[in-house]
């Protein structure tokens, strides 16, 4: 009995969360200056980025994109799950530009929030 109550933990913590990409958070945006920091400052901190793009000018585009989704707790539920199935998705996209010297030109960053599926808690209730 203990075997089977340690793989329903261990499926339950499995699918709890699925994260991918690199999550840049805007407080450290901020140690990265337009006209000072290089493109080895920014992958030195945040390290390999996503997408990298050399453009026919010399400029450099790095992006860090990441995603994650968390299932709604009802979606565990024995025979019902089913109904419930889906969860929250949060994204997000940060963008550098170099010039063809290598220094930082600009950042910018874009997220998004949304769910799939229903749910009949609150947003944000603990599960």
């Amino acid at each position: 009995m203990q075997r089977v109550y340690a793989l329903i933990a261990t499926c339950i913590l499995l699918a709890a969360c699925v994260s991918t990409g690199v999550d840049v958070k805007p407080e450290q945006l901020s140690n990265f200056m337009p006209g000072f920091s290089t493109l080895d400052d920014v992958t030195a901190q945040l390290g390999t980025p996503t997408s990298m793009t050399a453009l026919r000018d010399g400029s450099t585009i790095l992006i860090y994109s990441f995603a994650t989704s968390k299932p709604h707790p009802e979606s565990f539920i024995p025979f019902i799950g089913p109904l419930f199935s889906g969860g929250e998705i949060r994204s997000s996209t940060v963008l550098f530009e170099f010039d063809e010297g290598g220094v930082l030109r600009s950042q910018r960053r874009t997220t998004s929030n949304g769910a799939s599926g229903w749910s009949v808690l609150p947003p944000g209730a603990p599960p």
